[in-house]
């Protein structure tokens, strides 16, 4: 079995949750440092004891996290909870230590930075909500007006004037924070959800130069066996004539002679389509696909082929539709020995055309496949006794080279299906 040696562009989520160990150990580490710097500095806190239970349950947390056992199914779940607690832990320092008030109270952002970076655009959106309830309970729970002593406001007659200030400044703050959060989890999720999606496109890109890689080492080893073989085909064809000349007429003779004269068409093919390759022009696709049918059908006589044409007989038109051909009888060899083999020989084919856009569905009535062998079917050359891995190969970079998407899945009934599509290219 081989396998695809391919470096994904995105990150692991076991990279991922390594990362946040370590954002978790910073923090808490500041944390910590804060804490000591308060206790040293005797800082008004509600109460010490509560400080530092909190401490000890956010680092048990984080021992936990990088104790966690591996593989995870999912890290979503993970990923959430934890960022809640962060939230929580973060939530019950600032209540103690001065709520709102206390400069550190941005730190409720960092969980909604977290959450939009790790999970999907919903869930930020949710911290950043409950970040904003965290803030309004310490804006509630805190002191919104500034201590001042009954004589000093009789005798300036301020105290108003003193309170509402102060708490127009806080609810001022109130709307930065809240604004802040919102925003942050728009554009950190946006960009994060950019960020995946180009990865993913560059981890198929990968793929399929992996794909071309090895499509051109066979093509290479192919036109180097193609010219070894013209020299020795010609040799056994002049000892058939002089074997022929020199003795009685043998139909075993006849039949090699035609064999050979075989092998040199299809090597004389073989250097003509390389040549012509580079000259081919955008043709249409339905006519190459129906005349394919039609010459794979003689070549497989046993096989009932049942056709369905629907939609349009023109519009899809692609660069180098004559190349399809090869790939075709690739798919449709494995398709009916997949039949053969289960004992009906039959296929199902279904054309369908609509607006430059056509899909080829070959349904066969084999045993199916299991879905690890499914899923590698086609996506590098594999040794099968079954004859399903080199040909599967070179079809599935062909279909992709001419600039169509070929799919497998297994049916409930039974067997296969094989979807190729293609889309007009005249533009």
């Amino acid at each position: 079995m081989s396998k695809a040696v391919i470096i994904s562009a995105a990150l692991t989520p076991a990279h991922q949750l390594r990362q946040m160990v370590k954002l978790r150990w910073g923090i808490i580490i500041i944390e910590c440092l804060v804490a000591a710097i308060g206790w040293l500095l005797d800082y008004a806190v509600t109460s010490w004891a509560i400080v530092l239970l909190v401490l000890i349950t956010h680092t048990l947390t984080n021992i936990v996290l990088q104790r966690l056992p591996r593989p995870v199914a999912s890290l979503k779940p993970v990923f959430l909870l934890i960022s809640a607690i962060d939230l929580l832990v973060l939530s019950a320092l600032l209540a103690v230590s001065g709520g709102a008030s206390n400069g550190f109270v941005a730190l409720l952002l960092l969980p909604v930075a977290v959450v939009s970076v790790l999970l999907p655009a919903l869930a930020s959106y949710l911290f950043a909500i409950a970040a904003v309830l965290a803030y309004s309970v310490l804006l509630w729970l805190g002191d919104l007006t500034v201590a001042v002593s009954p004589a000093f406001a009789a005798e300036h007659a301020m105290h108003g004037a003193v309170m509402r200030p102060f708490s127009r400044h806080m609810w001022q703050m109130w709307w930065a924070f809240a604004i802040s959060a919102i925003l942050i989890s728009w554009f950190i999720s946006s960009q994060a959800a950019l960020i995946r999606e180009k990865s993913v496109k560059l981890n198929q890109l990968q793929q399929q130069q992996i794909r071309q890689e090895q499509a051109l080492a066979i093509a290479t080893y192919a036109a180097n066996a193609a010219h070894d073989l013209a020299s020795p085909i010609q040799n056994l064809v002049l000892l058939t004539e002089e074997l022929q000349s020199s003795d009685t007429e043998q139909p075993a003779l006849q039949e090699i002679k035609q064999q050979l004269q075989r092998c040199q068409q299809i090597v004389a093919d073989l250097r003509t389509n390389a040549s012509q390759w580079r000259e081919q022009q955008p043709a249409e696709l339905l006519p190459v696909i129906q005349q394919s049918l039609q010459s794979w059908i003689v070549t497989r006589p046993e096989i009932s082929l049942k056709l369905n044409l629907q939609g349009e007989t023109s519009g899809c038109r692609i660069k180098e539709a004559a190349s399809l051909s090869s790939a075709l009888f690739q798919i449709l060899d494995n398709a009916a020995d997949a039949s053969l083999a289960n004992g009906k020989p039959q296929l199902d084919i279904e054309v369908t055309l609509l607006q430059g856009r056509l899909s080829l569905q070959i349904i066969d009535f084999g045993e199916g496949l299991s879905e690890q062998r499914l899923a590698e079917l086609g996506q590098l050359p594999q040794q099968s006794e079954s004859g399903l891995g080199l040909g599967q190969f070179l079809a599935n970079v062909s279909v992709e080279r001419l600039g169509g998407s070929i799919s497998r899945r297994n049916l409930r009934q039974g067997g296969m299906e094989t979807l190729i599509r293609f889309q007009d290219q005249a533009a």
